[in-house]
């Protein structure tokens, strides 16, 4: 199985963060804090287990208008002074 540590960092400071705002705390004379502390640490956790899903990610770029008619070139490129420097690729559309 490929696991890297990245993934298991974050997997693993998620269900911290989860834990935390599980666990109980002593009652106090004011228990309105409780309701939105575990809110909170919910909140958070889903936040950070949705970054950890979307870290390994491909960026999405949506197609044009005229997806088809486009395609790869390589084109010359030359410096300031004229000089030939080498071929770069570029992608051309219709």
């Amino acid at each position: 199985m490929n696991c890297s540590w990245k993934k298991t960092a974050i997997g693993a400071l998620a269900a911290l963060s989860v834990s935390f705002a599980l666990t109980s705390t002593p009652a106090s004379a004011n228990d309105a804090w409780i309701v939105p502390g575990v809110a909170t640490g919910v909140l958070g956790g889903l936040a950070l287990g949705s970054a950890a899903a979307n870290a390994n990610r491909e960026p999405y770029y949506a197609p044009g208008p005229d997806y088809d008619d486009c395609w790869i070139e390589r084109r010359p490129v030359y410096d300031e002074d004229g000089d030939f420097i080498g071929r770069r690729r570029v992608r051309v559309c219709r």
